[in-house]
Formats: C-alpha cells, sequence, structure tokens
C-alpha cells in the first residue's frame, strides 16, 4: 500500500464519517420531540389530579348534613358600604354572604369564603307561626311598624307550619301559636295597619280598624303584629243581677233577682265590638242599664203587695222580657229571655200578707183535713162492704162448688155404665167376629188339606200310569234313592246260583239303572235347553 493508497482510505474514512453525523442527529432531535410530546400529554391528567383530586375535591368541598344548611363569608372584595343597614352582603362584597346553602355537597375556595356550617334550618311546628324579624336592611318609614323585604324590623309575612332555610345573620324567628277559633266562636278581626276607616263604619281590607268581616272556626296564620283578634262566643248566655233595685208604686223599695239569657248574632258581633267594645263592655253598657230602666219603669206600676202574688210577678216577667227585647235589638243584641228569679219586699209589707196567707193556708189545711177524714171513713164503709162481699161471693162458691161436684159425680156415675154397656156390646161383636173367623179359617183349611191330598193322588196315578204299572213306579222310586254314580253289574253264573235264585224284578236292575242315568241326562239337557 502506498502513501495515495493510504491518503484515500484517509479520505474514505473521513467521507463515511461526515455522512452518519446527520442521522444520529436526527434520532436524538425525535426522541427528544417524542419526550416532548409525552411530558404535554400528561400535564392535563397531571393538572386533573392535583387540581380535582387534590385542590377541588380534597380542599374545596365541603358536606352539609340534613337539617343544617351553609353559610359563607367572602374574606375578599369591596368594602361594606353601609354595616348598620348590610348585616348580609351580595356577592363581590366581604362579609356574610346574603344567599345560604342547603344539605349537600358543595365546593368553595377555603381561601376565599369562610364556610360555617353551624346553623340548622328553621322549623315551625303545626299549630305554630313564625314571627320574623329582619336585621338587615333600609330602615322603616316613619308611622310604619311593619317590615317589608329588603327593609329591617318586624317582617309584615309570617312563616307557616314547615322547614324554612333562613340566613341568621339577617332574620330572627320567633315560634308564637297560630289563631285556632274553636265551634261556637268567631274571630272580630281588627286590622292596626292600613289607611284610617271612616268615623262610626268597619274597616275593609286594607284598612285600618275593626273589619267588617268575621273569622269562622278554623286556624289562621295571621301576623299578631298586624291584626288584633278577639274571639267572640256566639249563641245564648245567661247573665245574673242581683239586688237589682227599684220603688213601687206605692213607695216600697223593692229588690229583684233577674237572669237574662242573651246572645250574638255572627254577623252582628264586629259592629258591637265597634260600637261598645268587648263583652264585659255590652254587659256594662247595655244590658244592665237597660235591666234597671225597665225594671224601674215597669216596676213603679204595680203596688209593694202585688209582687208578692203569682200573677202579678208573671205580668212583670213578661213586660220586662218585652221591653228588654226591643230596646236590645235596636242594638244588634238577642234577647231570649228575662227571667225574675226572686222578690224581696220589705218586711213591714211582707209580713202581714205573709201572716194573712199563712192563716188562710191553715184553714184551707183544716178544711181538707176534715174532707181527707171523711173520705177515709167513706173509704173504711168501702172496705167493710167488700170484704162483706168478699164472703158473700165465696160462700155462693162453696155452694156452687158442691152442686156442681155432686151433680158431676152423678153423670160421671151414668157414663161409667154407659160406657161399660157399650164396652160388653163392642166385646160380644168381638167375639162373634173371632167365631167366625175361626170356622172360616178352619173350613178354609180342610179345604186346602182335602185339595192338597188329591194332588198327591192325582200325581200318583200319573206318574203310575207313565210308568206302566205299580211296580214299575215302585222300581222308579228305589232307583231314585240311588246315588248317579252307582255301578251294579250281574253276570250268570249256571244253574243254582244267586242269578238263578234271583227274582225275575231284581234281575231287571240293570235295566232301571240304566233308565235313572238316563233321566238324568235327560234332565240336564231340558234344564240346559230352558
Amino acid at each position: 500500500m502506498n502513501a495515495d493508497d493510504f491518503n484515500q482510505g484517509d479520505a474514505n474514512q473521513d467521507l463515511g464519517a461526515g455522512d452518519r453525523t446527520p442521522a444520529v442527529r436526527r434520532r436524538g432531535i425525535g426522541s427528544a420531540v417524542f419526550g416532548l410530546a409525552a411530558a404535554a400529554a400528561a400535564l392535563p391528567v397531571l393538572f386533573l389530579v392535583l387540581y380535582v383530586g387534590i385542590w377541588k375535591w380534597g380542599m374545596c368541598r365541603i358536606y352539609v348534613s340534613p337539617g343544617e344548611m351553609l353559610v359563607l363569608s367572602s374574606k375578599f372584595g369591596d368594602e361594606n358600604p353601609s354595616q348598620d343597614e348590610m348585616r348580609v352582603v351580595p356577592e363581590g362584597v366581604k362579609g356574610i354572604r346574603e344567599r345560604v346553602y342547603g344539605e349537600g355537597r358543595h365546593f368553595y375556595n377555603p381561601v376565599t369564603y369562610d364556610r360555617i356550617t353551624e346553623y340548622t334550618v328553621t322549623e315551625i311546628k303545626p299549630g305554630y307561626i313564625g314571627l320574623v324579624e329582619s336585621k338587615s336592611g333600609k330602615p322603616l318609614e316613619p308611622g310604619d311598624f311593619l317590615a317589608e323585604k329588603g327593609q329591617k324590623g318586624v317582617m309584615r309575612k309570617v312563616l307557616t307550619p314547615g322547614r324554612w332555610r333562613l340566613n341568621p345573620y339577617a332574620f330572627q324567628v320567633t315560634p308564637i301559636p297560630a289563631l285556632i277559633i274553636k265551634p261556637g266562636f268567631v274571630g272580630c278581626v281588627t286590622s292596626l295597619s292600613g289607611t284610617p276607616s271612616k268615623p262610626g263604619s268597619l274597616a275593609v281590607r286594607g284598612q285600618r280598624g275593626i273589619l267588617k268581616d268575621v273569622l269562622q272556626p278554623g286556624i289562621y296564620y295571621l301576623n299578631p303584629k298586624e291584626y288584633k283578634v278577639d274571639v267572640v262566643a256566639t249563641g245564648y248566655r245567661q247573665i245574673a243581677f242581683k239586688d237589682v233595685e227599684f220603688p213601687s208604686k206605692d213607695g216600697f223599695s223593692i229588690k229583684l233577682d233577674i237572669s237574662v239569657v242573651w246572645g250574638l248574632e255572627p254577623v252582628a258581633v264586629p259592629h258591637i265590638i265597634n260600637s261598645f267594645g268587648n263583652i264585659d263592655d255590652v254587659i256594662k253598657k247595655v244590658i244592665y242599664p237597660q235591666v234597671e230602666s225597665i225594671c224601674r219603669i215597669e216596676g213603679s206600676k204595680y203596688g209593694a203587695k202585688e209582687f208578692i202574688e203569682g200573677k202579678t210577678r208573671e205580668e212583670f216577667q213578661d213586660a220586662f222580657t218585652r221591653e228588654l227585647e226591643i230596646v236590645c235589638k235596636s242594638k244588634n243584641i238577642d234577647v231570649l229571655l228575662g227571667l225574675v228569679r226572686a222578690i224581696n219586699v220589705p218586711t213591714e209589707v211582707r209580713t202581714p200578707i205573709q201572716e194573712g196567707k199563712i192563716a188562710v193556708e191553715e184553714k184551707l189545711t183544716k178544711e181538707q183535713q176534715k174532707i181527707t177524714q171523711t173520705v177515709k171513713n167513706d173509704l173504711e164503709e168501702l172496705k167493710a162492704d167488700v170484704q162483706k162481699g168478699i164472703r158473700e161471693v165465696e160462700a155462693e162458691t162453696r155452694k156452687l162448688l158442691a152442686e156442681v161436684a155432686a151433680g158431676g159425680e152423678s153423670e160421671v156415675a151414668k157414663i161409667e155404665a154407659e160406657t161399660q154397656v157399650q164396652v160388653a156390646v163392642i166385646m160380644l161383636e168381638a167375639a162373634k167376629l173371632d167365631a167366625q173367623k175361626t170356622r172360616l179359617l178352619g173350613k178354609a183349611k180342610a179345604d186346602v188339606e182335602e185339595l192338597m191330598q188329591t194332588s198327591k193322588s192325582d200325581e200318583l196315578s200319573q206318574n203310575i200310569a207313565a210308568l206302566g204299572s205299580p211296580d214299575e213306579y215302585a222300581r222308579y222310586i228305589f232307583a231314585s234313592g240311588l246315588p248317579e254314580d252307582i255301578k251294579i253289574f250281574l253276570r250268570y253264573a249256571g244253574p243254582g246260583t244267586f242269578w238263578t235264585d234271583l227274582p225275575e224284578a231284581a234281575k231287571n236292575m240293570e235295566k232301571l239303572a240304566a233308565m235313572k242315568i238316563l233321566e238324568g241326562k235327560t234332565g240336564k239337557s231340558e234344564t240346559g235347553g230352558k
């Protein structure tokens, strides 16, 4: 190898090295790009893990249990321009947020907000209302005492039974019993707010004063700060007045105890309350003054002695009730009855009258006692007459019973004798019938016996005739008594033997047995054919 070859080889080597360097560089750049792309793709995942998993779900998440609520307090924002009016603030202002949140899962930045969960929802039980006082809002206008939305003070609207989610920093709720009107009562409503009604007239909705319409029995959710309700009993009630005093026509002082049964119609209650006040005022201002006035007017028409007599007392009571009904009716009060329970007359008037009446009563009592004694005597005589009559009736009854008994015994004996005669006659007829029966039965029996013998004789004659002779019939009867399977064989043994000594009839026994067997077979064939 020469120097040129060497130089040429170096040149080739240098050229080869120059060709490989850009490829390696491209591979390095591709790897870097791939790594950057992978890192860029992992960033969102990492962001989601860090933000959602750790920050959002771990740090910002807050859970509100059932029955509780979430109150937020902004740490950042504009300053509250009026902390006295704005106890709670809208979004963007620093302080307690106006809105509250119910149970569930919420996500709020703990750096931006203080999250308060120590408060529970407001629960109003059945039969109650919630009186709400607003702590945040504008002050009330002069003359107003009920707040509307956005004002500070007692709210016009009340909370009905249920669960309410109110901001405890903005509202305070006081539960109070709802208005319940029982059957037999009505509610007279006085509106405490609104424009004044006309003097002397009832108010309508939106006006201040006693409302024209009453509340019927039921439950009502009314704001006691807005409405005053007087529960008034309807129907009739009783009131008693004691020692109502007035002068009589002759100048004596009379005292009465009076009961008045009166009542109110439901539609008349607002007029009564508007005119006189409550029920006690009606009694004080209307009923009792009218009772005194009518007693003075009507009582002065009678003398003191007349009040002791029942007829005068009844007339006075009728006149008193009539006048009281007329006067109270004009005032929408219904009077049912004015009852005079007791009349106190001065002693100087009452004593002589009582003594005179006592004397008269004693005289009448004695006369009545005489009459009673006379009646008693007459009664005793009547009792004696009754006893005498009873004894006479008993004696007459015993006599009649004896006569009836004697006549009855005779009649019984006669009936018994006649009965015995009838029995004897019947027995005689029975005996005759028995004898006739015996004769008939005996003759019938003899006839039957004769017929049977005749029948047997005829049968025997027919059997003998059928067989040819009496001897043949006798041999037939003998053969009939033999068993069917009997076998008799007679053999001739020659002269001087048993065979030669048998009579001629005995020599035919085999023939008779054969006839018997033949008869038996023939009878079976006929029986099978039948």
